[in-house]
């Protein structure tokens, strides 16, 4: 290896005398013959760095100022009366920023003009092989051809049959120009993706512009596909600048029921590294229109969030006919999340729409699907080193299907809680272990308070009344208790006080009206109709409701421990937790109380109500209670001996069941509770098994002025009829997982950082769907569920559904995914999709189906991979909705 220093360059060559005659390539041999310098001139060329590298120093005639490093592995060859280098054999060249490796280079310091280029393979018995061509690298950019010319002092260059590679696209041309720093010609110049020796697809033009970091610019343009032209341009432009840039938002085009349409047409503007805005709009020939606004910020480890905006005008059908609909649509969303300590947090998902804005304006199915919109907004705090928490909270719940005089928008402006979790007053803050606690230090508090602000609109009615609802109100709940041991058991008696204030009650009373009856023919009659509804009155004043609740539970743990020591089972155990807990509370519907009130109904039948029923806390509890409830816990496991070299013993949970019921002393009739009990279960990593039922023990009667409803009455079954218990409702679970060993894969799209952006926001759109995975060749997704609910014993509603999913590998290249879900009640299916992705290399090819129902679809699309190009495609669409 040479330090050569232009300056130093007579005394080097004076030093080590070399000359043209002295050292000829024909005298080389293969072995390195880089030059060495003895101790002086080294000395010398270090002054000279020392010099140079001052702004006073003279520049040398050639005008490189700079230390240039080479090497070549046969020989190097200096001319005195050309001022050129040559060096032969695997040269390396390096200066600045600029990196050169090639066969043959050689170097002229009078013009400070290097060329370089390969010589001809003579293991190549075709004779037109060539080893060592050049390979410049400039700036980060590394460029190939068969002959390189490279001025260092203009920073100018040209390479014939040249190549290069930026931002993961590859660019070849007969003639490749260097002009300036950032800017190449290219003369006869491809752009492809692909990086395949004979590439699927490339973009060729005679004339090319390329700006580094920026663009490139080529006219005119033609697409070849396996070197077949497919269309022409005038022009094109390919971005390369990395990250994100501002730029024209491509449209898509098509037609539809709604007319021919113009889509997304808008504006990207990265304003700078924190922000970004973007406006598009959509355009249908018959009138209806959308625009959309989308403004993100971020600041790292601070906050991130974004405000997004769409006004438009949905226009279906033709004026005058009986499907025309002519609507105005808008939705408005703010998300936002920050953190200001460790302590402090801000969340806000916030949504304001119009009922009708997702059916009129997406084709994204979870949208079409959608029910309700719930807007939230969450500051919390916590104290450090304190039990201690606050929250405040907006959130608005809006039913997108709300009909006429059914509740729309319910708002809560606001909500604040204050929290201080368990606490012990009279415990020392030092003392650790609970063992040696004196009986008062086990005595724990926490409270809780919080104040709900209220607005509930109701849609409007038959007769355009909109009926609007507020209620407000704090509630604060303290609770005590202590935990002693005693023995095996752990006894937990415990108090609990409630007070909530209103500033308002209600008052109910009877309220009937007359309508004319209709004859046959639809006209009103002489005789009435009377429909009776009972009708609250507001009553204004401030009024605190305060009631409580005191008792006792003992709990405690045992064990049962078979050991069979058969099939690998070392011993099954099985843990028992039972809890038993008295709980006494006065009756507060008392008149002493005056929380309830009583109004005699159509049938002349006094009814008891609540003064606070309708607040946002509700009442005071309308019965006493002198109860025992009991619930035992059970968790059965097993344990098997180890099969591999760990020694530890594999423990797995058979079955884990809960079951429970209660006894009130003083209720009149009916004082066992339903009986409840849940489980579930898994077997292995295969099956998992959940579900639950209650059962009721008296008898249903129906009323006799009623006999479509009824009650239970307070007669045991187990004596009317036999039955111990009567189901009243159950519900099962089953869900399992199958797939395929992992493996590795190259296949399956080039997502770019906004797609993945997009899937974390969850604003990917119904054809955005989740990239294939091809390292897990099949997968398989089953669930079924049950529901039933008999209260009435006459009556049964029953929910039951099976889902199911499959994606599997059909060859490397090939993902299929299906999933349905089916009503085995109604008998029908529910969602069906199902998507073909194709692996083609330096494209792909997507198809998605959604074969039946209301937004019934299919897209079929190919495009290339890369991001850059995502607007190279062919699509072929329908959609019932005329939506796109």
């Amino acid at each position: 290896m040479l330090t050569y220093l232009a300056p130093a360059i007579a005394l080097l060559i004076v030093s080590v005398h070399i000359s043209a005659a002295q050292v000829s390539p024909s005298q080389q041999t293969t072995r390195d013959t880089s030059l060495t310098l003895p101790d002086t001139l080294a000395a010398s060329a270090r002054d000279t760095v020392d010099r140079s590298e001052d702004t006073l120093a003279v520049r040398s005639p050639s005008g490189i100022d700079s230390v240039v490093t080479y090497s070549a592995k046969d020989s190097v060859v200096y001319s005195l009366s050309t001022k050129t280098m040559y060096l032969f054999g695997a040269a390396d060249i390096q200066h600045k920023e600029l990196g050169l490796k090639a066969e043959v280079v050689d170097i002229n310091w009078n013009t400070s003009i290097l060329n370089a280029e390969g010589v001809p393979d003579s293991s190549d018995t075709s004779g037109t092989g060539f080893r060592g061509r050049p390979d410049l690298i400039d700036g980060g950019e590394t460029y190939h051809g068969a002959r390189i010319a490279y001025n260092f002092k203009t920073k100018k260059g040209k390479i014939n049959v040249g190549r290069t590679e930026m931002e993961a696209g590859y660019y070849r041309g007969e003639e490749i120009k260097k002009m300036s720093a950032d800017v190449l010609f290219v003369e006869d110049g491809k752009y492809t993706t692909c990086d395949a020796k004979d590439p699927h697809y490339y973009f060729a033009s005679p004339e090319m512009k390329i700006t580094l970091k920026q663009n490139i610019v080529a006219r005119p343009i033609y697409l070849y596909i396996s070197d077949v032209p497919v269309f022409a341009l005038p022009f094109g432009i390919f971005p390369t600048e990395r990250g994100r840039r501002s730029g024209i938002i491509a449209p898509a085009y098509g037609e539809s029921n709604r007319g021919r349409y113009l889509l997304h047409l808008g504006y990207y503007w990265a304003i700078s590294d924190y922000m970004d805005w973007s406006i598009r709009g959509d355009g249908y020939t018959k009138g209806t229109w959308v625009l959309y606004s989308d403004f993100r910020y971020a600041l790292r480890y601070n906050f991130s969030g974004g405000l997004s905006a769409s006004l438009g005008k949905g226009i279906d059908g033709e004026r005058g006919d009986p499907g025309y609909q002519n609507t105005k649509e808008f939705n408005f969303h703010w998300g936002h999340n920050q953190e200001f300590d460790p302590t402090t947090r801000l969340v806000v998902d916030f949504t304001l729409t119009s009922s009708s804005y997702y059916q009129n304006t997406s084709y994204q199915l979870n949208d079409l699907l959608r029910q309700e919109i719930y807007s939230n907004a969450t500051l919390s705090k916590s104290w450090e080193g304190t039990p201690n928490s606050m929250s405040v909270n907006l959130s608005r719940r809006q039913n997108l299907r709300a009909g006429a005089g059914q509740l729309e928008i319910s708002d809560l402006l606001p909500s604040i809680s204050f929290s201080r979790a368990q606490s012990f007053p009279f415990r020392p803050s030092k003392r650790s272990g609970a063992s040696d606690l004196a009986w008062y230090e086990l005595i724990g508090y926490s409270y809780n308070s919080q104040l709900l602000n209220t607005r509930n609109a109701y849609k409007a009615d038959s007769i355009g009344f909109e009926r609007i609802d507020e209620r407000r109100g704090i509630q604060h709940l303290v609770s005590f208790n202590a935990a002693p041991k005693l023995g095996y058991f752990t006894i937990t008696p415990f108090f609990n006080y409630t007070e909530k204030w209103y500033d308002k009650s209600i008052r109910r009373d009877l309220a009937f009206t007359l309508k004319n009856r209709l004859d046959r023919n639809g006209r009103p009659t002489p005789d009435f109709d009377t429909t009776y509804s009972t009708r609250d009155t507001d009553v204004k004043g401030f009024n605190a409701v305060r009631y409580f609740d005191m008792g006792i539970s003992a709990g405690t743990k045992f064990f049962g421990i078979l050991q069979p020591n058969i099939l690998g089972i070392k011993g099954i155990r099985h843990q028992v937790t039972p809890t038993l807990t008295y709980t006494y509370q006065p009756d507060f519907s008392k008149p002493a109380w005056s929380y309830f009130g009583t109004y005699v109904d159509q049938f002349g039948q006094t009814q008891r109500y609540g003064f606070f029923d309708r607040e946002v806390f509700g009442g005071a509890p309308g019965e006493e209670r002198q109860a025992l409830s009991l619930r035992i816990g059970n968790v059965i496991e097993m344990k098997m001996a180890t099969t591999d070299t760990s020694g530890q013993d594999n423990k797995f949970q058979l079955l884990n069941f809960d079951i429970g019921t209660g006894y009130n002393f003083v209720r009149d009739s009916l004082k066992f509770d339903e009986i409840s009990l849940s489980y579930r279960t898994s077997i292995g990593q295969l099956l998992s098994i959940s579900g639950g039922s209650s059962f009721n023990l008296y008898k249903f009667e129906p009323y006799a002025v009623d006999p479509q409803n009824g009650r239970r009455v307070n007669k045991f079954l187990i004596n009317e009829t036999g039955q111990l218990a009567q189901l009243t409702s159950t519900s099962l679970s089953l869900t399992t997982s199958l797939s395929g060993e992992k493996k590795q894969s190259t296949a399956g799209p080039v997502r770019s950082a906004a797609d993945s952006l997009r899937q974390q926001n969850g604003t990917d759109n119904l054809y955005d769907n989740p990239a294939p995975d091809f390292s897990i060749p099949w997968k398989l997704d089953l669930s079924y569920n049950f529901f039933q609910s008999q209260a009435d014993p006459r009556r049964k509603v029953r929910q039951s559904n099976l889902a199911a999913s499959l994606s599997f590998s059909l060859t490397e290249n090939w993902k299929i995914t299906a999933s349905t879900n089916y009503d085995l009640v109604n008998k029908v299916f529910a969602a069906p999709q199902v998507s073909v992705y194709r692996d083609l290399h330096c494209w792909e090819m997507s198809f998605n189906w959604v074969p039946a129902g209301q937004y019934s679809n299919y897209r079929l699309e190919i495009r290339v991979k890369a991001p850059q190009l995502q607007d190279v495609k062919v699509t072929k669409q329908h959609s019932s909705t005329g939506i796109y």
